[in-house]
């Protein structure tokens, strides 16, 4: 009997030991993505306290806080903060409503499901750059589809430059953005639909629900923990973007549509103050933080006790 104790003893204390061989076989591709991703960011950070131009990098001038202060006072940040938060959100609000349509669509049974499914899913297979250039050229206000359709119905008197417009711009960045990942929201949102049971759709029915019923009551309370999530995931995605807009738009017209991460663009290369743009880039970096925190802190609400 002491003989089967000691051997149970033992086992626990196997089970119990920490297993290094995962750690081992992990740890080179660790070390590089640390040195790939933190030096990077600890180098911005460290150079946001320089007044430093590209062009005499190693005759930078300690500032200290100098730049940040530059920022309290800048006009052109708070204007890119404004559009950076603007079209963060409204693209999040037009890519989950989007995406949120048509999955309702999808999860129903109908011949060719599968077919249209991965036709809705191209948008999101096609690189921005692509899908900039065909959107400036529907978008064109001589010869765009756009303005072609818009004026035929009667919504339109007159073609509009929409990507020279400073009311304008921004919208149809918006639009292109919404189109561009709602494929995402989509497949998100579907997979959400697809856990909600489906005697609750059937208890409400017999209840005497309505479609919209149903959907306020059962389908939007059984979506929410993937709601959460998701907005959170298209809200950064569109805070941190920066091919789209620079290829669309690169900012304007009249910095209409320069967030954030255009404005530390421009500052570095076009205006040769790199050490301003690290200060730009390093409070886009604490935004974005914020944001990843609250993903992270929601993500792990979600995870299932064990």
């Amino acid at each position: 009997m002491s003989f089967l104790k000691q051997r149970e003893a033992r086992a626990s204390e196997l089970q119990q030991r920490f297993d290094w061989l995962p750690v081992w076989l992990i740890a080179p591709a660790s070390l590089i993505m640390t040195g790939l991703l933190i030096y990077p960011i600890l180098q911005g950070i460290v150079l946001s306290f320089f007044d430093t131009k590209i062009l005499n990098y190693a005759k930078g001038k300690f500032i200290g806080l100098g730049n940040y202060e530059r920022l309290l006072v800048d006009p052109y940040f708070w204007n890119s903060l404004k559009v950076t938060f603007t079209y963060g959100l409204t693209s999040m609000v037009c890519t989950y409503l989007l995406g949120l349509g048509f999955a309702l669509l999808l999860n129903r049974r109908f011949p060719g499901r599968g077919l249209i499914r991965t036709i809705f899913i191209l948008p999101w297979a096609i690189p921005e750059v692509v899908a900039v250039l065909i959107f400036i050229w529907m978008l064109d206000a001589q010869y765009g589809v756009i303005n072609y359709a818009l004026t035929a119905i009667g919504l339109l008197d007159a073609p509009q430059a929409w990507l020279a417009s400073r009311e304008l711009a921004l919208p149809a960045l918006v639009l292109v953005t919404a189109w561009q990942q709602f494929p995402l929201a989509m497949l998100i949102l579907l997979a959400g639909l697809q856990t909600i049971p489906q005697e609750e759709y059937e208890a409400a029915q017999m209840d005497g629900a309505n479609a919209w019923s149903r959907f306020l009551h059962v389908t939007l309370p059984g979506l929410r923990a993937v709601n959460v999530v998701l907005l959170l995931l298209l809200l950064l995605n569109s805070f941190r973007r920066v091919t789209m807009i620079f290829a669309m738009t690169g900012g304007g017209p009249a910095r209409a549509t320069e967030t954030l991460s255009i404005l530390t663009y421009n500052t570095a290369f076009e205006y040769q103050r790199i050490g301003y743009a690290a200060a730009i880039g390093v409070a886009l970096l604490l935004v974005l933080l914020g944001f990843s925190l609250i993903y992270y802190v929601l993500l792990i609400r979600r995870r299932p006790e064990r």
